[in-house]
């Protein structure tokens, strides 16, 4: 869904640099608003469909990568969330 409004961006620049950013950020968002983690992990594994989801061949033709992803996001969501949990002690 990214490439709807960007179609000229590195593909790249998604997969290591916009999502990983946003998996922080929520790691972030649900230790400091004190929300279950859980939910947090669930939207880091759907974060993959905005640059995967362009449409429905290119979701078929990648759902491996979806689940991979969505896996390595959803780690750093909870990574994130453990490690301010640690520093805050």
């Amino acid at each position: 869904m990214i490439y709807w409004f960007a179609n000229d961006l590195n593909p790249l620049i998604p997969v290591f640099i916009i999502c990983p950013i946003i998996a922080i950020l929520i790691g972030t968002i649900f230790f400091y608003g004190k929300f279950n983690i859980f939910l947090g992990m669930c939207i880091s594994f759907l974060l993959p469909l905005l640059f995967i989801a362009s449409n429905a061949s290119t979701l078929k033709a990648n759902i491996g990568a979806w689940v991979l992803y969505g896996i390595g996001y959803s780690v750093t969501t909870f990574l994130v969330y453990k490690f301010l949990g640690f520093l805050k002690k």
